[in-house]
């Protein structure tokens, strides 16, 4: 059977896959993207957090989160599916906790990056013109720091489409156990196909992520601010 005509026959199984594996990377970055957000608002040393909390205090615990959530982006991500199967299981929630813990840190670099490149004169404008903390970050710094963030997210939906597929390993879901499947029958009837169709499923994958991020920042971004 040729490519084309196995991906025909299998088409709804590849379509489900796919739907799979795009909710798999969303809800993963998403649950990163909320982690992420909520610790680089509270670390930033752009005055915006109390004065009881030292700028040794914040600029300290930010490098440390950034340190860890690096370092946890270096393990082999075999290995870390492997390690959480122990305690999670099989499925779904392993494979939503690792690609969580590998999409912290290329978001929350760009959001302590996007935050701390908000001119200090401009905050300490809105801050004469009585607005108060929250204010400042909802109205002025988050709109202006919105690019960098989204572009933060964006890289890690690219790093994490690919580490998902590893997810296989543990029946996680998505083109990963087709994928694995396809390798172990290698020779088999149709096993070139089926690894073929699941690597150009993830790039299909890559492709609609790519056409909603353009969606997204085009709408979301301050005109003023657009490029």
């Amino acid at each position: 059977m040729d490519f084309f005509t196995y991906v025909g026959s299998e088409l709804d199984e590849l379509v489900f896959y796919g739907q799979q594996h795009f909710l798999l990377v969303a809800i993963a970055v998403g649950i990163a993207g909320a982690i992420s957000l909520a610790a680089g608002m509270l670390l930033h040393t752009n005055r915006l957090t109390p004065d009881s909390w030292s700028k040794p205090l914040r600029i300290g615990s930010r490098e440390g989160l950034l340190v860890a959530s690096s370092a946890a982006l270096t393990i082999p991500s075999l290995a870390l599916f492997g390690l959480l199967q122990p305690v999670l299981g099989l499925g779904a929630t392993p494979s939503l906790t690792a690609l969580a813990i590998y999409s912290i840190y290329p978001i929350l670099r760009n959001v302590v990056a996007g935050l701390s490149s908000v001119d200090d004169a401009v905050l300490e404008s809105a801050r004469g013109m009585g607005m108060g903390p929250v204010r400042r970050m909802l109205s002025i710094q988050l709109p202006l720091a919105w690019p960098v963030i989204l572009s933060g997210i964006r890289v890690a939906v690219l790093i994490i489409i690919g580490i998902a597929v590893v997810a296989g390993a543990i029946n996680g879901p998505g083109f990963g156990s087709s994928l694995f499947l396809g390798l172990q029958r290698l020779g088999s009837v149709n096993s070139f196909n089926q690894v073929l169709a699941a690597t150009l499923g993830c790039l299909v994958v890559a492709a609609v992520y790519e056409l909603v991020f353009w969606a997204v920042q085009r709408f979301t971004t301050p005109r003023g601010i657009r490029v």
